[in-house]
């Protein structure tokens, strides 16, 4: 790619023009007519165990359905999770002696996207399912039977839970299954299975539930992993009208993964619905700097080809005009056209707004991007009712893959001046839907969002919050008069090879006789419009931390950037400090992926994935290998001297740029 520097100021970049039209009702109520049915999240223990942070990332985690996993039923009747969490004795409830929240816990969670809440019954164990036969065989499955009573006084004390899934793994016994079935379903409980084989026992059970208690079974929880993996739900499972919601694993598929199979079974039999085991593995963690939660139920939604809430939303509206829409923040309020205008100047880029009196706003949606590379995806856009912070959004490109980008939006009336925040547009009142004016001040908000310029985009999944809209968007390549910064001197081992090249089983970039290939990284490499220049191959081309101290370029920036790694595993809180040219100082903490195995860490980005690297005996490993961004904004004001790297050898630095 072509390096083109900056050549005024008043010439940062060229943007391709991306607007909301009066067009945009049309494609709105496509979206709302679609039918969809549930991106469920199996989890266990965090999901029960009071951890308010795990409540709220699940409440506001795109995900439609909750499935606690995993019940455990006794041979006196009685059940309760995983061994650990007691919820019935004798036909009571007996729950609150262990979690008391719980019930308040799985309110919470359904206040936010999720809208079923499904306790699955049973697992690989032997015993359950056996327990549940037998219990059948002795008392049925009246109002007398044990099983009866507990799930009765399940239901009265946890009236949010709408289904029960049945994942027998190993009993397979019909008639007790499909009056325990029935017998659900007249306590008011939905039921949907939850097979991995076995594929005809599961299609007669649910055709013989149905035909007693008829819509009781109204999903089927497909195992497309582990012991599944080899399941179709586009063949071999078919349910007649009861759909099919195939499953993924957190440990085999990342999120941009999650999405092309849902995809493929979308486009392939129009699977309306999908699950993704395990919550437990990814609880509180990130990717791509980001919420990992909410990430992988964007992919799925986006797999699906919608999004779980409609989208057209009547944001702007010509001044004096009464409405019933509910405008922009379901409230009866929305954005005036005579101040907006058509269209408003942010940040070098033009937006063009939609036809007032329309739908002209988006939010829970996918919004098809306008083909092409772009190294910035640029956003106006706006919290309602409130704050909205550490949104996600998801790039999606036409290989499959994405860029998850978490932001916190300030409501339109109390900006909170949050980082990768500013104020687009100001203005003097908003209308309201009597055809008035609320004459205070509001703010359209702008957000720029740094994307992979290698690749071609296709669409950008919003945060699936009613609470968060969008007006406008547009793509460019922002050409950055950028400076790299010299590390010959600082070179202190040989980190890159060309490809056939034989050296010490004890070098490398690692010390244990593993390089990056030349052929591979090129002598510069071009990121998000930053170049970065390499050192030359077989020579010092690696900075292997050591707490050293490196001066840069004299000048006022914005951010150093750098392509770096870690070796022999991820290393944690490694601090870097900048030194200015009057003796102050930026201290900044950031941790670092090993080359093999990244672990998105906030203030991540994977510039170059490489599909080998060299060994010493002139070999290669043919596995995926990673070179990392990172960026640390500067204070702009001063001027730049030295920066001091982390005090630890398994942190590697191949190259820096500062950037104005």
């Amino acid at each position: 790619m072509k390096r083109t520097r900056i050549l005024s100021a008043g010439w940062r970049r060229k943007a391709v023009l991306l607007c909301f039209t009066s067009g945009l009702a049309c494609v709105c109520a496509g979206a709302m007519a679609q039918t969809t049915g549930y991106t469920g999240i199996f989890g266990g223990g965090p999901l029960y165990k009071h951890i308010a942070s795990n409540i709220t990332e699940i409440e506001n985690s795109g995900f439609t359905e909750v499935v606690v996993w995993s019940v455990e039923v006794n041979s006196a009747g009685d059940l309760n999770f995983n061994g650990e969490f007691p919820l019935t004795s004798g036909g009571t409830y007996v729950g609150n002696n262990t979690w008391p929240s719980f019930a308040a816990d799985l309110v919470t969670m359904k206040q936010g996207t999720p809208k079923r809440i499904t306790f699955s019954i049973g697992s690989s164990n032997v015993g359950d399912w056996q327990d549940i036969k037998a219990l059948v065989q002795a008392q049925g499955t009246g109002p007398s039977s044990i099983l009866y009573k507990d799930f009765q006084a399940l239901k009265a004390a946890l009236p949010s839970v709408d289904a029960i899934d049945f994942d027998d793994e190993n009993s397979y016994d019909s008639a007790s299954t499909v009056a325990f079935a029935v017998m659900l379903g007249s306590l008011g409980y939905h039921v949907e299975v939850d097979p991995y084989t076995n594929a005809s026992y599961w299609t007669s059970v649910v055709s013989q539930i149905n035909s007693q208690s008829p819509g009781t079974v109204d999903g089927v929880h497909l195992q497309t992993y582990a012991g599944g993996s080899g399941n179709n739900p586009c063949s071999g499972w078919d349910f007649g009208s009861v759909p099919v919601y195939p499953g993924v694993w957190d440990s085999d598929d990342t999120p941009p993964q999650a999405q092309s199979a849902m995809s493929g079974w979308h486009a392939q039999c129009g699977i309306s619905g999908g699950f993704l085991w395990l919550y437990d593995d990814i609880a509180g963690k990130t990717y791509n700097g980001q919420d990992e939660t909410a990430a992988y139920a964007s992919a799925i939604n986006a797999g699906l080809g919608s999004s779980t809430t409609a989208s057209g939303v009547y944001g702007i509206y010509s001044d004096g005009t009464s409405f019933t829409t509910g405008g922009l923040d379901g409230n009866g309020y929305a954005y005036s056209a005579n101040l907006l205008g058509s269209s408003q100047s942010w940040n070098g880029d033009t937006f063009s707004f939609g036809a007032p009196n329309t739908a002209n706003a988006w939010s829970s949606s996918t919004i098809p991007l306008t083909q092409g590379q772009y190294s910035e995806l640029s956003v106006l856009a706006t919290g309602l009712n409130g704050s909205q912070a550490a949104q996600t959004f998801m790039v999606n490109y036409a290989d499959g893959s994405s860029t998850v980008i978490s932001q916190s939006l300030s409501d339109w009336f109390n900006p909170q001046n949050y980082p990768g925040e500013s104020k687009a547009v100001t203005m003097a009142y908003r209308d309201t839907s009597s055809g008035g004016t609320d004459n205070r001040t509001f703010y359209l908000y702008g957000y720029a969002f740094p994307i992979d310029s290698s690749k071609t985009v296709k669409n950008v999944v919003l945060p699936n919050n009613r609470n968060v809209a969008v007006l406008a968007y547009a793509l460019s390549n922002p050409t950055v008069d950028a400076v790299p910064v010299s590390l010959a001197a600082s070179f202190n081992k040989i980190g890159i090879y060309d490809d056939g090249a034989s050296f010490a089983s004890t070098g490398g970039v690692d010390g244990v006789g593993d390089a990056y290939s030349a052929q591979l990284l090129g002598s510069s490499l071009e990121y998000n419009g930053v170049l970065y220049d390499l050192g030359s191959a077989n020579a010092a081309n690696d900075v292997s931390a050591s707490g050293q101290t490196i001066g840069l370029p004299s000048g006022q920036f914005s951010s150093v950037q750098l392509l770096a790694a870690a070796v022999n595993g991820s290393q944690a809180a490694q601090t870097f400090t900048v030194t200015y040219t009057d003796g102050t100082q930026s201290t900044f903490t950031q941790s670092i992926s090993d080359w093999f195995s990244p672990q998105s860490y906030a203030g991540e980005l994977q510039a170059v994935q490489l599909p080998y690297r060299d060994t010493y005996a002139g070999g290669r490993d043919s596995r995926t290998f990673h070179l990392y961004n990172y960026t640390f904004h500067l204070n702009s004001a001063k001027a730049v001297k030295s920066i001091q790297l982390p005090n630890n050898a398994n942190v590697q630095v191949l190259a820096m740029t500062l950037v104005p």
